[in-house]
């Protein structure tokens, strides 16, 4: 048995896959956390490890069997996410979350070290605040430091409890700011700027190669042969649970807006703003992140009904008239009535809140996402609005689907490659509505002209 783990922002999820592929169970835990707030996310390592254990436990009580059946846990992880520890892996702080942003000053001291060659080693744009990289440094200038320390991943750090070795994989540690992807390996110039090494951020593996294991660690109940094989951040185990490949763009309607596509052979940077990264099956991927996209929307929801109903939501949105007197909406400016610009009924602002959002993706998509022969994949928990689905075919002009498969079965493939990836599992395209078009366009140009001054997008 694989059991495949998705650590996201909002839940853990799993499933458990026989060797045929056939998904036996599914199972699902929100993630603890003790600080969650727009600046600020912090989790308690010891909830953490506690919401992933019931996860599995809960996963194969559903499938009827024992937690010695899985032989294999393949961990897809959000990226950023990580604790400090001792040598020995006991935490010193909380896992601090992606989406915290409090480095900010180290940020721009790590900038001005490494801003001109940033882009074409680590990936990113520029250094953000929600860096790993960032927030060790941050860490070092405000706690006692020694060298023996760890820089543990959230999924490391769960492989660990595990019994396996403190390793990455990869494609995720390229994320963390501390990676060169041209190199394929901790980035000299980054230890030296933070004064890390490699030994406290642990060993790097392919994506889909097993960590090596202390078998005398693995807890009880567990299989004497398990293995844990990490297999990257959760957006690229979504692509290769839709079998992406070359110029496939992908739309994850989630937590965060993310649009993702397999680049190619040839190594980025592809655009100034576009964070690139090494692809599984070989090549490279883009990605561009909207940080509050389903996140946003459910504040809309809550803050104009009282509760989060997202078809109901929906459903409302869809009955608005839409004119020129139709407000905007700017997801970055949630957690007020300031999100919205200009008046409009309930109906009206609903309907602006999935308009904005995805105009803040189109803001962000440029020419590289959507100007090819080939649908634009929907993933998510916003994709199965059909009517947010036809009004991203309608904003970005192209044909739309949505895939009936995840992240979790691209974890487990890439933990089990024989399983395979069955084709057959997207719905018929949604095509784009003319005049739908026509009118959202000329919404969207009112909408970047009408928009607070540096507040229209950003990234993660």
């Amino acid at each position: 048995m694989i059991a495949a783990v998705d650590l996201g922002s909002t839940n853990f999820k799993a499933a458990l896959f026989d060797a045929d592929g056939q998904r036996l169970a599914e199972a699902s835990q929100p993630l603890p956390y003790s600080l969650h707030t727009g600046s600020r996310a912090e989790l308690d390592p010891e909830a953490v490890e506690k919401s992933f254990f019931v996860l599995l436990e809960q996963l194969v009580r559903d499938a009827g069997l024992a937690l010695a059946a899985i032989k294999r846990i393949a961990l897809t992880s959000q990226a950023q996410t990580f604790l400090i520890a001792t040598a020995e892996g006991i935490p010193l702080s909380p896992f601090y979350g992606w989406s915290d942003d409090r480095a900010g000053e180290a940020a721009v001291q790590l900038q001005s070290q490494l801003g001109d060659h940033f882009h074409q080693h680590a990936g990113w744009p520029t250094v953000s605040p929600r860096l790993m990289l960032s927030k060790v440094l941050w860490w070092k200038q405000h706690h006692a430091w020694d060298k023996t320390f760890r820089i543990i991943s959230l999924p490391a750090y769960l492989a660990m409890t595990l019994g396996a070795e403190h390793g990455n994989d990869a494609n995720l540690a390229a994320m963390s700011g501390f990676f060169s992807i041209a190199e394929g390996k901790w980035w000299e110039d980054a230890l030296k700027a933070s004064a890390v090494s490699c030994q406290q951020l642990g060993t790097i593996v392919t994506p889909g190669c097993p960590l090596a294991m202390r078998r005398n660690k693995i807890p009880s109940g567990f299989s004497r042969d398990l293995q844990i094989v990490p297999v990257g951040n959760d957006h690229t185990a979504g692509a290769i649970g839709c079998d992406c490949r070359e110029g496939q763009p992908i739309l994850t309607l989630g937590t965060a807006g993310v649009l993702y596509r397999h680049a190619g052979s040839t190594p980025g940077p592809y655009s100034a703003s576009g964070l690139w990264g090494p692809y599984p099956h070989g090549g490279y991927y883009e990605l561009q992140c909207l940080t509050h996209a389903c996140s946003a929307l459910d504040w809309a929801n809550e803050f104009l009904l009282g509760e989060v109903n997202s078809p109901a939501f929906a459903d409302l949105a869809a009955s608005a008239e839409v004119d020129d007197n139709t407000p905007f909406f700017y997801p970055l400016q949630w957690g007020s009535d300031a999100a919205w610009r200009g008046k409009g009924d309930v109906a009206a602002k609903a309907y602006a809140a999935f308009e904005g959002i995805l105009f803040a993706l189109k803001q962000l998509a440029g020419d590289h996402f959507t100007h090819n022969d080939r649908p634009l994949t929907l993933l998510g928990g916003g994709s199965r609005l059909d009517f947010w689905m036809q009004m991203t075919s309608d904003c970005f002009n192209t044909p739309v689907q949505r895939t009936q498969t995840d992240g979790l079965l691209g974890a487990a493939h890439l933990a089990f490659p024989s399983m395979g990836v069955h084709a057959d599992n997207k719905d018929a395209s949604v095509l784009p509505n003319p005049s739908r078009h026509r009118l959202l366009q000329q919404r969207y140009e009112k909408w970047l002209n009408a928009a607070p001054a540096g507040r229209l997008v950003q990234g993660a």
